[in-house]
């Protein structure tokens, strides 16, 4: 799988207006975690909610870092061989560690995420305005069928790698509304960054790839995947790394400034920066 290298360094989104960054975006996807909220010292909640299972956690934590960029097709096969990875380093069977992944596991990241995290602030509004849209602005439900977003507003998707994504959202006061579309692993057997969940995604949503914008704060998985999908990115800076224009066709042995290929622009800017930008845009 290819990483993306360090290319020049991307312009903060402060210097463009939003007519660049959201021009022509008929869709967007956000990552969840990292994104929609800040998920630092996760791990440590996680064993603080459960120290018998810290040893369990980092594995599960090298087990998929392991999967990622794995596209196995169908969602039945792709837990098949994680479950049997993350068992056998567990030296447990694939059925046993699925139950606790499922049971004990997910549930708890769930009570974590209610206990000691919040949604970003702006998050839960933006969301808000979805769902209004999404409505009707009438504030009830249409069928799914009625209910569209009106002309000149993106659709909108959410993308994570871990499941149980609805709970998760919840966990935070964040109400999706059924118009906007929720995806995890179960829903195509394939993990970040994988470009067919993103297209995938683009198809449900009616928009052709060109026309989308994926919101991340990892480059190496939302921005890959993106890329290979053919998608505009908005890298979420977090002030834990530095930010640059993708490239996956650099070699490491290359200097900074050669390319073989083409590079895709990766607008790189605050959460602030951003709600400011779509509520300019869509508020």
């Amino acid at each position: 799988m290819n990483s993306p290298g360090a290319g020049f360094l991307s312009k903060p989104v402060a210097e463009l207006p939003s007519s660049r960054l959201l021009r022509n975006i008929r869709g967007i996807i956000f990552d969840f975690d990292g994104t929609l909220f800040d998920n630092s010292l996760i791990p440590f909640y996680l064993t603080l909610a459960y120290p018998p299972d810290l040893l369990r956690l980092w594995k599960e934590r090298l087990v998929r870092k392991y999967f990622a960029g794995c596209d196995y097709t169908s969602p039945e096969e792709y837990y098949k061989a994680f479950f049997k990875v993350f068992g056998k380093v567990c030296l447990r069977s694939s059925k046993r560690i699925s139950a606790w992944y499922f049971n004990r596991f997910m549930p708890r990241m769930v009570k974590v995420l209610k206990k000691h995290y919040r949604a970003r602030p702006g998050a839960i509004e933006l969301f808000r305005r979805f769902n209004d849209l999404a409505n009707g602005r009438t504030g009830d439900p249409l069928p799914p069928e009625a209910s569209n977003f009106p002309p000149g507003f993106p659709k909108v998707a959410v993308y994570s790698d871990y499941p149980s994504l609805k709970e998760r959202m919840e966990a935070l006061g964040i109400i999706p509304d059924p118009q906007v579309l929720l995806y995890g692993p179960e829903s195509f057997g394939a993990q970040k960054p994988a470009a067919r969940p993103f297209r995938r995604i683009a198809g449900d949503l009616g928009v052709v790839p060109e026309e989308m914008l994926v919101i991340g704060d990892r480059e190496d998985t939302d921005g890959l995947g993106a890329f290979k999908a053919g998608m505009r990115f908005f890298c979420l800076e977090t002030g834990h790394k530095r930010y640059f224009r993708l490239d996956p066709y650099r070699s490491p042995k290359m200097k900074i400034g050669e390319r073989k290929g083409p590079s895709l622009l990766m607008y790189a800017g605050t959460w602030d920066e951003l709600i400011e930008l779509l509520m300019e845009k869509y508020g």
